[in-house]
């Protein structure tokens, strides 16, 4: 058995929540005969119900708080304060000590609710005036919210915002109830006014009783004035409670959502979205909002409770909890970024690869997975797309069908649309991490040792300048991230980037950023051209995000004319390979220089260079630190330093550690000419 609760609710006083709760309870009994729990749930004050039953000494459900997580039915039976109608009665507090707010938590109370509602048939709760967690916390398994309004204008307008209360926390409009309490004939608000201006039928008028206190003093209207014209309103009020409890299902039980009629969410979104759609001009009211938040919240406010009236409408949906996910998604699908909405502010995810409307992969610590979540369809990809690129002044659609681009929190976004893309609209998210990961992250997470860490760190404080090269998504970015951490806070740097991600907390820091061509084609800004001004820019340390292109003969150019210290990352799968694409990159520039030349500038250039791979298992790994040890004939000669011995594999994790090869690197003569020292014993092989 699962008993149905029905709260009594208003955040104003003086509208009869008590009164009405203790007759309810009364007559609910006398009609029914069956079990029912009366409960003054009052803060901080919650003794009205002991006042209109004339008893004292209520027992008290403060005192199961401490032991609420231990509780079972059994332990409940017998506990209450019983009355001579028949029913059981129990107070929140005895009022004279503040509550324990860390006993009195939602899930305390849930859960002695629940072994109450194993007991009693019926559990009447005078809620008090008081919205909170808890409150909301009883409302979730209330089969039923009653309302009571006194008829006056200040009750109406309390109550109406009760009801947007109530409606902005998604609790179905079926189980909100409004009671029109001490109606006179000559009352300044009547029923019709008050039901057009709530939206609702008013499901009992209990009159105005001119010797009410003189009644009550003698018992609950139901014990001692059975036809009387109050008791007959609350009689009305039972009948209904009572022909609705077949159909009534009770919040959080097994029958809230029949099994034999599966409800097919992805249809029910689909429908609510379209008649939002039908309602509301999205286009206007984003005109309108612009970037003011306020309208922006209000616009959320307003959107939110049109999704529940028309929920409302097309469905039966009475689970608070199913409601507020479907608010929420359909939230997001017209105003927000529908499906990624949740995985952006998934701190686990690094990155979010939309394939088509239907399919969606993530990246979690490494691996990918398809996820369940999908758009509406192929034109809803594109609207989110538009909307993420739109406040960033990029454009995309037939004439302009690609873009890059960067959020606020500094994610490298890609899409491209058809013709382009063949299969329909793609979209690529790489998140920028809220925490930036450290050297101590890395070493934990066996990226490379302490060993391979102290020696980058000479080696950017000794002014070398580093190539870090690696694959896509191998962790290069967030490696160069880290060795830039390791500049002097007294160097000027300046970084260049196609979008900027680095994050260096040095003070002396000034960030360049590459920008695309405007609609019509004009006014696109190269890294090469930041590499050329960064020059006239009084650079202690330049930093470049990425080399692919012809910009990597001017870093190779600034490298070897003095600016030392620099840092940048190319694409390529090992350390020698690096070198012929940096080759290949300098041609790039449209200078027929000899081959010769390349390689010598690149010799002069480059000190180190790191190689950084991604595993099967989702790990990254620097796996080579090499260093560039002059030419051999017309070969760049490499000097392993330390490198990453793969051993195999265990449990799905690729096993190995690092070592050094016994190669002693002739750049640490340059550390000694900086006054800094690292062990020889640092690179003798262990072998």
């Amino acid at each position: 058995m699962t008993g149905h609760i029905f709260t009594i609710y208003s955040s104003k006083g003086g509208v009869g929540k008590s009164f009405i709760a203790a007759n309810l309870a009364v007559d609910l009994h006398l009609d029914t005969k069956e079990r029912v729990l009366l409960i003054d749930f009052g803060r901080p004050f919650s003794n009205d119900i002991g006042y209109l039953l004339n008893i004292s000494d209520i027992k008290r459900l403060d005192g199961l708080l401490p032991m609420a997580d231990k509780l079972h039915p059994n332990m409940l039976k017998g506990y209450a304060t019983p009355h001579g109608s028949g029913i059981s009665v129990m107070n929140l507090s005895d009022g004279l000590r503040d509550l324990d707010s860390s006993l009195l938590s939602p899930a305390a109370i849930s859960q002695i609710v629940r072994c109450l509602q194993s007991i009693y048939d019926y559990i009447i709760i005078d809620i008090g005036t008081k919205f909170d967690p808890v409150v909301e916390a009883i409302f979730e398994k209330s089969s039923m919210i009653l309302l009571p309004i006194a008829p006056d204008t200040l009750s109406l307008q309390q109550t109406i915002a009760d009801l947007r209360l109530l409606r902005s926390h998604n609790f179905p409009k079926e189980r909100i109830r409004v009671i029109v309490n001490r109606m006179e004939k000559n009352s300044p608000l009547s029923c019709e006014i008050i039901s057009r201006q709530t939206d609702k039928k008013m499901e009992v008028v209990i009159p105005f009783d001119t010797e009410a206190d003189a009644n009550l003093a003698q018992g609950t209207y139901p014990e001692k004035f059975p036809r009387h014209p109050v008791t007959q309103a609350i009689d009305r009020l039972v009948y209904t409670l009572v022909q609705e409890k077949q159909r009534m299902v009770v919040p959080g039980s097994d029958k809230e959502l029949p099994a034999d009629a599966p409800l097919d969410l992805d249809a029910l979104k689909r429908t609510v979205h379209e008649k939002l759609l039908e309602s509301i001009d999205f286009k206007k009211l984003d005109t309108e909002v612009g970037q003011d938040n306020e309208k922006a919240d209000a616009l959320k406010r307003t959107v939110s409770q049109k999704i529940s009236e028309i929920l409302d409408q097309e469905s039966g949906v009475q689970d608070r909890l199913l409601r507020s996910q479907i608010v929420k998604e359909v939230l997001q699908e017209a105003l927000g970024l529908g499906p990624l909405e949740d995985l952006l502010v998934d701190g686990s995810i690094s990155e979010i690869m939309v394939n088509s409307w239907n399919e969606i992969f993530v990246e979690r610590k490494g691996r990918l997975t398809r996820i369940d979540k999908k758009f509406f369809s192929e034109q809803h990809l594109i609207t989110i797309i538009s909307r993420i690129t739109a406040p960033l002044g990029r454009k995309i659609d037939t004439s302009t069908p690609m873009v890059d681009a960067r959020l606020k929190d500094g994610s490298r976004v890609n899409a491209i649309i058809p013709p382009l893309a063949v299969k329909g609209a793609c979209l690529t998210i790489r998140k920028f991490p809220e925490d930036q990961i450290g050297v101590a992250e890395l070493v934990k997470f066996g990226a490379l040792n302490m060993q391979m860490v102290e020696f980058l760190k000479t080696a950017v404080l000794a002014k070398l300048n580093i190539l870090i090269s690696g694959g896509t998504g191998s962790g290069k970015t967030t490696l160069l991230n880290i060795l830039s951490s390791f500049i002097p806070e007294g160097d000027r740097i300046i970084t260049i980037e196609d979008s900027a991600e680095l994050k260096l907390r040095q003070p002396h820091v000034v960030t360049l950023e590459s920008r695309p061509a405007n609609i019509e084609g004009k006014g696109e800004i190269f890294i090469r051209d930041l590499v050329k001004n960064s020059l006239r820019m009084r650079p202690d340390r330049i930093i470049i995000g990425e080399c692919r292109g012809a910009e990597a003969l001017d870093m190779l150019q600034a490298m070897n004319t003095g600016h030392d210290g620099s840092l940048t990352t190319i694409h390529s799968n090992s350390s020698r390979e690096a070198l012929s694409r940096l080759e290949t990159l300098v041609m790039y520039a449209g200078f027929e220089l000899p081959i010769k030349a390349i390689k010598d500038q690149i010799v002069g250039a480059i000190d180190l260079i790191v190689q950084v791979s991604r595993f099967k298992d989702g790990s990254r790994k620097v796996i080579q630190i090499s260093e560039v040890d002059g030419m051999q004939g017309d070969v760049i000669s490499l000097g392993d330093v330390f490198v990453y011995k793969q051993r195999g594999e265990e449990k799905e994790r690729v096993m190995g550690e690092f070592a050094a090869t016994g190669y002693v690197p002739r750049c640490i003569e340059r550390f000694s000419e900086r006054g800094l020292h690292i062990p020889r014993e640092v690179f003798w092989t262990s072998n």
